[in-house]
Parts: structure tokens; C-alpha cells; sequence
């Protein structure tokens, strides 16, 4: 099989690289190492040069503000962006998120009015669907929305809303018809944060990071706040769920970088007079470690090439490579903690003690509350099981 990319495509990688050798400054460097509030840093000025140069949009048609590029440029982007350990929080949920829902559903006011800073890089969006009691089970969510003349009334709450507090706007699920079935009546607002009735309050994941609870108290919207057709939220949020997991595709570079590190160190630590590289467990362990890490990127690979032949998103697909994701990804992050000993639990908030600036702590504790963002490990086995096994209920 041949895994060469088309030659614009790499023409354009050598162009990225260039860029963030240049733009990734050791300030902003630094501030990823420490950054307490992101777990893959957010840096507005950052994205807008970014999001200047096209790259935050280029599959996007140029009508929107996209470059109108095929996928494998995007896939390019994405790689060069992990392996340099670029910061992405303040793009990532407008770009691969909330943009494409909005082309997919929005209308042309909605479209002309957000889309194009959220190409620029100039827009902050957080999302909010988890509730006290509605998880993974969406269709469970009880945060209201009652129409009253031009406007909507919104009372409710949201759990773990991650970005809010830099937020510009919230792109909220809202039940809309209570008397309808479980997976009807909801539907997608777009809210402005500074709309008052708004209340947000920090909480901190056992990673030091920062998501957030929000009330909401009689916040009232206009009428075409609306995302798409109302009572039909839940199906849109299905395909823009399924949109967002096809993005990301060059995640595994940055995998791919933590072991080549890992691997240094172990040729450069002595236990007993010994390198670690000599011990049996601890060869096994990389090997395995970099058999997971081509896998992902084969993975990432076969939801590309799917796009790139027209098709919507691939939910099959993406539920192979989320699973493997979540639950393997755990498994290797573990055995370099385990590595490490005790070194590895130096956490991220003073790096320069630990091995590879506290990368492995850091991505230990976030494995744990990443294994359940955007839907459990258990939630995707269903979808294996049904769509690809063909198993039944």
C-alpha cells in the first residue's frame, strides 16, 4: 500500500513546518508546559495567525472562508500542528466543531455572521450538551428552552463545558418539546456568553484542568437563535458529533513524538549500571507501544481517504479509531508512567523537575477524563458492535 501523500499536500507540510518553527516562540512554548486551564494550550494570537494564513478552514468551501482544499492537506496540517505540540484550544471547537455545523445547518444570516471569524481565528466557542444526569445518554437532557413571542426563555444547567470562560459563544443542546419522545424535541441554540441570566462557575478535573458548571436563569434569546430545525437538534448533534471525530486525523504524530522521547530517555537512563532499553519488559513495552501508535495513524488514514472520496463522515470508522483511542491509548500512557516510577508523578505545574517536562503525568491524568469526552469507550463498543460487527441489540 502506498502511503504517499499528493505532492502539493507535502509541498504544504514543508510550509507548516517552516511556520511553527518560526511562530512557535519558547514563550509560547513555555506557556503550553504550563498551561493549567487547557490541556492542549490556548492561545488566541496564536490561532489568528493561523487562522490569517487559511489554515484553521482549508477544507472548507472559500465561500465560508475555507481554502477549498482537499483532505489530505488538512490531515498534514494536523500532524505537523500535534508534533510540534502546537496550542489549539482556542480553535478547535469553532473550526472542527461548530463551523461545520453551521454549514451544514446554518442559515445564510447564521452563516455570514459567524463564520467567517471562526476562519480567522478570532472567535472562541465552547459547547455545552452534558448535564447532572445526562451524559452520554443526550437524549436525556432537561435544560429547557420555551417560546415566548420573538424570543426563547432558557433555564437549566450544564456539567464540564470546557473553554467558557474565554468564550465568545455558546453553542448549547435545549429540550424544546418536553411531551415528544426521548430523542425528539431537542434542539441547538446559539448563544452570545455576555447574555445575561448566563452564570458560570470553574470546576477542576483531577488534571488541574478547568471545564465549568453553567446556570442558566430565564436567558432570553431571539427567535432565530436556532441552529437548524427545531426539535431536530439531537439528529444534527449526531452528525456533527461524527463531523468532529474525523477531525484531529494527525493526532497520532504527536504519539508518535512522546515515544521517540520516551525511547531517548531509555537509552539514556541507567538503573543497576544498566540502560532501561536493555531490560526485556521495557523493549516489549516500546514495541507494542509503537505498534498502537501505526495503527492510529493507519486508522486516521482510512477515515481520510473515505472523506476524500466524498462520503459524509464515517461512523463506523470513527468508532474503530475512537475505541482504539480511548482504550488502548490508556494502556501505553500507563506503561510509560510506569517507566518513569516516581519521576512521572511530577506534575505539570513545575515541569522542569520531571522527565520530558511532566509530558507523562500530564497525559496520564488526562487519559482518564479523555476517555469519556465526546462519549464513553462503552458508547463506542455499541456502535462497533452494531454498525461494524453487525451484532445484534
Amino acid at each position: 500500500m502506498d502511503f504517499k501523500f499528493p505532492e502539493a499536500a507535502e509541498k504544504f507540510r514543508l510550509e507548516v513546518r517552516e511556520f511553527l518553527k518560526k511562530e512557535l516562540t519558547p514563550e509560547i512554548r513555555d506557556e503550553y508546559a504550563h498551561c493549567t486551564d487547557y490541556p492542549h494550550g490556548f492561545n488566541k494570537a496564536f490561532s489568528r495567525k493561523l487562522g490569517a494564513k487559511g489554515w484553521l478552514t482549508i477544507t472548507w468551501p472559500k465561500e465560508y472562508g475555507g481554502l477549498g482544499l482537499d483532505v489530505w492537506h488538512r490531515v498534514v496540517f494536523d500532524e505537523e500542528m500535534a508534533a510540534a505540540h502546537a496550542p489549539v484550544a482556542a480553535h478547535q471547537v469553532s473550526a472542527n466543531f461548530v463551523g461545520p455545523a453551521l454549514i451544514h445547518y446554518g442559515t445564510e444570516e447564521q452563516k455570514k455572521k459567524y463564520l467567517p471569524p471562526i476562519a480567522r481565528g478570532e472567535t472562541v466557542w465552547a459547547v455545552g450538551m452534558t448535564e447532572a444526569n445526562a451524559g452520554t445518554d443526550l437524549a436525556s437532557i432537561e435544560t429547557r428552552a420555551v417560546r415566548d413571542g420573538d424570543e426563547w426563555v432558557i433555564n437549566g444547567n450544564k456539567m464540564y463545558t470546557e473553554h467558557l470562560q474565554d468564550a465568545d459563544y455558546y453553542w448549547v443542546l435545549v429540550r424544546t418539546d418536553p411531551s415528544a419522545e426521548r430523542h425528539r424535541g431537542i434542539s441547538i441554540m446559539v448563544l452570545d456568553t455576555r447574555t445575561p441570566g448566563i452564570q458560570v462557575l470553574p470546576l477542576w478535573t483531577m488534571d488541574g484542568y478547568r471545564v465549568n458548571q453553567v446556570y442558566f436563569e430565564d436567558v432570553r434569546v431571539p427567535a432565530d437563535a436556532i441552529l437548524g430545525e427545531v426539535n431536530r437538534g439531537f439528529y444534527h448533534l449526531a452528525m456533527t458529533l461524527n463531523t468532529m471525530r474525523s477531525a484531529g486525523l494527525g493526532g497520532w504524530t504527536e504519539s508518535r513524538r512522546d515515544l521517540e522521547d520516551l525511547v531517548l530517555y531509555c537509552k539514556a537512563t541507567k538503573v543497576n549500571g544498566r540502560p532501561l532499553i536493555a531490560d526485556e519488559w521495557v523493549k516489549n513495552g516500546l514495541a507494542e507501544f509503537m505498534i498502537y501508535n501505526q495503527i492510529s495513524r493507519l486508522l486516521a488514514y482510512r477515515v481520510a481517504s473515505m472523506l476524500e472520496n466524498g462520503g459524509p463522515a464515517p461512523d463506523k470508522e470513527t468508532a474503530v479509531r475512537q475505541v482504539w483511542g480511548k482504550v488502548y491509548g490508556q494502556l501505553h500512557v500507563k506503561f510509560a508512567c510506569d517507566l518513569l516510577g516516581m519521576a512521572g508523578q511530577v506534575g505539570h505545574y513545575s515541569p522542569e523537575f520531571a522527565p520530558m517536562f511532566a509530558r507523562w503525568e500530564r497525559r496520564y491524568m488526562g487519559s482518564i477524563a479523555g476517555a469519556h469526552n465526546g462519549g464513553t469507550p462503552e458508547n463506542a463498543l455499541n456502535t462497533v458492535a452494531l454498525r461494524v460487527l453487525g451484532l445484534p441489540r
